[in-house]
């Protein structure tokens, strides 16, 4: 099995905390504009519960307020709600990507989660995604969504 197949999905749920959880919640913002004023606070609490119940729901998945590998998967793949990104966008989903380029400490500082995907989200991308034997194209996508969030941080 090669290294980045072996690595598992957090399961996240009502309790959990932290930059995963962050992570998680800026994305589901960035799904539907009613969930915009869901709190990127790394505290999955009642709200964050409805709003993955919500996405679950939306995205044909069993309703249980966990997530775990599917409804991962779904968030990052790309076309459920449109997740991957790259040099020049901007929004939610690049504040998920940098949440956890932070974790990995690729990013250095809090105030370079801006949304705004620019020279050092792109160094920051291509740094991790060399680290981890990826593809090095500064783009996250599925494969590097996956070792973003899966992989703990430094």
């Amino acid at each position: 099995m090669t290294e980045q197949a072996s690595v598992s999905w957090p399961v996240l749920r009502q309790g959990s905390t932290g930059p995963d959880v962050t992570a998680l919640q800026f994305l589901l913002r960035g799904a539907r504009d009613q969930w915009r004023t869901l709190a990127a606070d790394g505290v999955f609490g009642p709200a964050t519960d409805s709003v993955v119940r919500g996405f679950q729901s939306i995205a044909g998945l069993t309703v249980d307020g966990v997530v775990g590998p599917t409804t991962w998967q779904r968030l990052t793949d790309g076309t459920t709600i449109g997740s991957t990104v790259r040099a020049g966008d901007r929004g939610e989903y690049v504040k998920a990507a940098q949440t956890e380029l932070l974790k990995h400490g690729d990013l250095k500082s809090t105030a370079q989660v801006d949304g705004v995907f620019g020279p050092d989200t792109d160094t920051a991308t291509r740094r991790f995604q060399e680290r981890v034997a990826l593809a090095v194209d500064g783009v996250v996508g599925p494969a590097t969504w996956r070792q973003l969030i899966s992989r703990a941080g430094r």
